[in-house]
């Protein structure tokens, strides 16, 4: 009886999603037959005549987890006889057999969690894909979260460029997988990420922006709402990005070359952009779109006045994908995007009660 009890067992643990609830059922009717067993012989004990269903219940749960009180035990031949059978030969070894899953699952859990291949079950998630070095990507996760619209966002980084997390930050987990796979942005939650950030391969990678393009057009079908926004090295490669409407550059290189001659012929000129363009320094450019009616004669270098009052400096709008920068005799337009700078990012709200 033992061995075929044991036989049972070791088939169980190979099939731990109907081993769970069988695990479960057996312990349950130990439970119910040893608390039915010593409430009917023993209630008539001398030592247990005030004994109810529920003690049996209490000697059962306290027997079959080890714990023994010996507040309560059996004293009639067939409650012992009852408690050999429901707890010692079939309770002990279902209870044990399934602390011992109980315990390999969460072993497994924290190692798929370590190496990436677990499920994310995040929501509204940053999304990082690519890992072309930690202290990149550790930059990447505080500047964004210098923001405090999202300090407590979840971000899961995307790659399988690493074999697991060389850091531990709050709110960080890793899916390890090829970016070009669908079944690893399932892993990522990627139908409940929020925003997305794809990170060139590296510098020095010729096959960087078609890899990029190729990951943003996976993205894209997979969640078409999801703001992405994408490294591309070579500005003439930004033909392969055009099949997404929901997607923002940005030319790292070009940018960097452009600051070098820039502090060349205006010194000062970086340590200004150093503070505009960074989350954790106070001051920072913003933009915000115009989303409500506002009258149309409004010209621009008006509300540039008015909001100057407030600290805040308008430098420039976006309309149609095209950068104005000379505000005269432009008037404002609903779905304008005012690009600004100012110590704290405002909604249209706020920097419409600017112009009351």
């Amino acid at each position: 009886m033992f061995y075929s009890l044991q036989r049972i067992i070791r088939r169980i643990r190979r099939q731990k999603e109907l081993g769970v609830v069988v695990l479960a059922v057996i312990i349950l009717l130990c439970l119910v037959g040893n608390a039915l067993t010593f409430y009917f012989f023993d209630r008539n004990h001398p030592l247990h005549k005030d004994v109810t269903i529920w003690d049996g219940l209490w000697y059962s749960v306290v027997s079959v987890t080890t714990i023994g009180y010996g507040d309560i035990s059996a004293r009639s031949l067939g409650g012992r006889i009852g408690t050999i059978i429901f707890i010692i030969f079939i309770g002990l070894a279902t209870f044990t057999t399934a602390v011992g899953m109980i315990v390999d699952w969460i072993v497994d859990f924290r190692q798929k969690e370590r190496t990436g291949m677990g499920k994310q079950t995040v929501r509204d998630h940053l999304l990082v894909v690519n890992f072309p070095s930690e202290a990149r990507v550790r930059q990447i996760i505080n500047e964004f979260r210098g923001d405090t619209r999202y300090r407590a966002s979840e971000i899961v980084l995307l790659t399988d460029q690493i074999e697991a997390l060389p850091f531990q930050m709050d709110k960080v987990s890793f899916t390890r997988g090829w970016p070009l796979e669908s079944g690893t942005y399932e892993r990522a939650n990627i139908s409940h990420a929020s925003q997305a950030i794809v990170l060139s391969t590296g510098y020095d990678d010729p096959r960087s922006d078609s890899m990029v393009a190729s990951i943003t057009f996976i993205l894209n079908n997979v969640n078409p709402d999801l703001h992405i926004v994408a490294e591309c090295l070579d500005p003439k490669h930004d033909v392969l990005f055009s099949h997404s409407n929901q997607l923002s550059l940005v030319y790292p290189l070009e940018m960097a070359n452009n600051l070098l001659v820039q502090e060349s012929q205006d010194p000062g000129v970086t340590k200004l952009t150093q503070v505009i363009t960074s989350n954790a320094i106070d001051g920072t450019l913003a933009s915000t779109k115009v989303r409500s009616d506002v009258p149309t004669n409004l010209g621009y270098v008006e509300i540039a006045k008015k909001f100057l009052d407030h600290g805040v400096n308008l430098i420039g709008i976006i309309r149609n994908e095209q950068i104005i920068i000379e505000l005269r005799d432009v008037a404002i337009k609903n779905d304008d995007s005012v690009v600004y700078i100012s110590k704290s990012r405002h909604s249209w709200e706020d920097l419409g009660e600017f112009l009351a």
